[in-house]
């Protein structure tokens, strides 16, 4: 394994061991499990931020948390949100457009916007 590889396992120690749907949560479900075996429970109000912002489809379809995850595509450094359901939600939370079904580029504004809705719902991945 070289050094790349090494320091991205260490970086994304902290996914998620499951991803439960959206619904489970409003349903009565308190959090989700992280790999490292540690209990993130989400507070009822986030979960409710989040389903405000989705449509009925998308309230059946997402599971939490959201990746973010590094975008290396563009001139500048960005985040990325992939999925139809994933980037359609946080595109609606954070009032911005969808130019790429299934994709939305996001800036450190934005990032800073996410954290202050949904700080329990999201994670930061680092990807290649």
């Amino acid at each position: 394994m070289d050094f790349v590889e090494s320091m991205l396992r260490d970086m994304n120690s902290n996914l998620a061991a499951e991803k439960p749907l959206l619904s489970e949560l409003r349903d009565g479900r308190s959090g989700y499990r992280m790999r490292d075996g540690s209990e993130i429970e989400v507070p009822r109000e986030q979960v409710e931020t989040l389903w405000a912002a989705c449509d009925d489809s998308e309230r059946l379809r997402l599971r939490v948390p959201i990746y973010v995850s590094t975008d290396t595509s563009g001139e500048f450094s960005a985040w990325k949100v992939e999925g139809k359901a994933e980037a359609a939600a946080v595109a609606r939370l954070l009032g911005k457009k969808i130019h790429r079904e299934g994709y939305l580029r996001l800036y450190n504004p934005d990032l800073k916007d996410l954290k202050r809705a949904i700080p329990d719902l999201y994670l930061v991945v680092f990807v290649p």
